[in-house]
């Protein structure tokens, strides 16, 4: 039986918390925190987080009789992202059988919550990837996750370029840029294709109170764009811009904005980059800036099933009329001979 946490479960989560694996998204290095926190703090009345908890409580059955997950619904969009699993596949009660009971109910049940997709940011290892491949998650994306503990190793911005906070006038030439330098298979699973094309997941996918939007721009020419997102135990960079041109410069200007405003604003180290496998020509450059590369992960997408409920017309069926058939007790000539001539030769026998 698979159902949302309750108060009983408390030393069932504190128990398996021991064996969680906690995937790596940006949440998970940002706000580190234990599933039986993030379990409790989620019950507080005034709780932000908007997590969710699934407990797997099967009686009688060895092999699969215990677990849960935890998911965090993403601001102001129809998106989920998952946080913690367990137990992990190689604790010694783990198997991919739970994972595969608590990721369909999740993907059932996110359906009635107005949940259109949902993200897991799986290590790259085939066990776990294949795992998730198996209930229907798509991998759109590779990435290699760098770290840079030092951050403030440029101490001005670079002349010639000027970083500013996002406003609504460059909305169009950020969707620009995101339609020319996103491949289409990332931008359908970050749920851009087919939605409303005022402005890209790049706006969209933030909350004041997490970070900032900064535009670059050279004279009148957009370089590119890069948030950071600030948090307890470090700061994260997503940057913007077209990394298949052979020269590195504009992508060498993004990165010394963003390490002057971590220096600037003293955001919590290490700075995390997750390099996407569409942007290449980056190593070099993040080796020269002070990143190391820290691990892989392979970006996953569950599209949500969604039940509507629509009137369509019915056409009735035309029944044909059919004659009125009256009952007569009289038979055929035919048959009324044939009778007679049978009782005839009976008698004369």
């Amino acid at each position: 039986m698979i159902r949302p946490f309750q108060p009983g479960d408390i030393f069932l989560i504190q128990r398996l918390s021991r064996q969680a694996l906690p995937l790596p998204c940006a949440r998970t290095f940002l706000y580190p925190a234990s599933s039986l926190s993030i379990v409790l703090g989620a019950l507080l009345p005034w709780a932000t987080l908007r997590a969710s908890t699934y407990v797997l409580r099967q009686d009688g059955h060895g092999l699969v009789h215990e677990g849960f997950l935890q998911i965090v619904r993403r601001p102001e969009r129809p998106e989920a992202e998952l946080l913690w699993l367990a137990p992990s596949l190689d604790a010694p009660d783990g198997h991919p059988a739970i994972w595969n009971k608590l990721l369909s109910h999740l993907a059932h049940d996110a359906g009635g919550q107005g949940i259109e997709r949902i993200y897991a940011d799986v290590p790259d290892q085939p066990l776990l990837v294949n795992t998730f491949a198996s209930v229907g998650f798509q991998p759109f994306c590779r990435q290699t996750v760098w770290r840079c503990f030092a951050p403030g190793v440029v101490q001005a911005e670079p002349e010639g370029s000027v970083a500013y906070p996002r406003t609504g006038a460059d909305d169009w030439d950020l969707l620009r840029l995101y339609l020319a330098t996103v491949p289409e298979p990332v931008q359908s699973a970050e749920g851009a294709i087919g939605a409303p094309t005022s402005v890209a997941p790049i706006v969209e996918n933030l909350r004041p109170d997490q970070g900032v939007t900064y535009v670059v721009r050279a004279a009148d020419e957009l370089l590119g764009a890069f948030q950071l997102l600030r948090g307890v135990h470090g700061a994260w960079l997503h940057i913007w811009l077209d990394t298949l041109q052979p020269d590195t410069h504009k992508a060498r200007v993004l990165f010394e904005h963003a390490l002057a405003l971590v220096a600037m604003h003293r955001l919590a180290t290490p700075l995390y980059f997750a390099a996407s496998d569409f942007q290449g020509g980056l190593d070099g450059l993040l080796d020269d800036l002070g990143f190391a590369p820290f691990l892989d992960r392979v970006r996953m997408v569950k599209h949500v099933m969604k039940w509507v409920r629509d009137s369509a017309p019915t056409s009735i069926p035309v029944v044909e009329t059919v004659g009125e058939v009256a009952p007569t007790s009289f038979a055929p000539p035919g048959v009324a001979t044939t009778v007679a001539t049978t009782i005839d030769s009976g008698s004369s026998a």
